[in-house]
């Protein structure tokens, strides 16, 4: 089937394109609405158009869609005002937690204390989801509107990383090695499915 991308709407666009480019890796971004919120203070949300960009300078990108009528989401104006931030990368086992922090909420609410989402502090402006087996420390330094579009790519430098100790060590050359199968990442693919790997294998290097 050949399908022609210039004539489809932005619905059957993202539709076809979210099935085929899959397993995306999911960028659980937590940001700052503004300490005067109190207990409402932290914004967290998932976004699937996430991966890294570039190890030097060590850069992540994701893509915000900021929704009908120019509304800016939240990720996107607490990250105008304070770039710093936090990637979190999700096991499997806590799907149903990145989907709950999907939801559209009023602005200024938190989706941390709604779903009663542990955090603890660490050695970042911002503090880390507990129970998140990767966090990355990261700040936000160019925001790239994509045509005409409501999309904007944020490009954002990462400062700290954080992992759980039981799923990295170091080889005998001192370098470091993530246990795939203990890390259990999260994947998304599209009509609202996600993913975890399967085996992992390595082919023959020929040559």
């Amino acid at each position: 089937m050949l399908v022609p991308f210039a004539d489809l709407s932005e619905s059957e666009a993202y539709l076809a394109f979210s099935q085929i480019i899959v397993p995306r890796p999911i960028a659980w971004a937590l940001t700052d609405n503004g300490a005067e919120l109190g207990e409402e203070r932290w914004n967290l949300a998932p976004f699937s158009y996430f991966n890294g960009v570039t190890s030097a300078p060590p850069t992540v990108m994701f893509s915000i869609g900021d929704g009908m009528a120019g509304k800016m989401k939240d990720t996107h104006r607490n990250l105008k005002r304070e770039p710093h931030c936090v990637i979190h990368l999700a096991s499997a086992t806590q799907a149903q937690a990145v989907q709950d922090t999907a939801a559209e909420l009023p602005a200024g609410e938190s989706e941390v204390r709604k779903f009663d989402l542990p955090l603890v502090d660490w050695e970042w402006p911002l503090p880390r989801l507990a129970d998140a087996p990767v966090a990355l420390g990261c700040v936000a330094h160019q925001f790239t509107r994509v045509g005409d579009t409501d999309q904007t790519i944020v490009f954002a430098r990462i400062e700290r990383l954080w992992m759980r100790d039981d799923i990295v060590s170091r080889d005998a050359q001192g370098r470091w090695v993530v246990d795939v199968a203990a890390y259990d990442p999260l994947a998304r693919v599209g009509r609202g499915g996600y993913a975890r790997l399967g085996p992992v294998f390595r082919p023959l290097v020929r040559g």
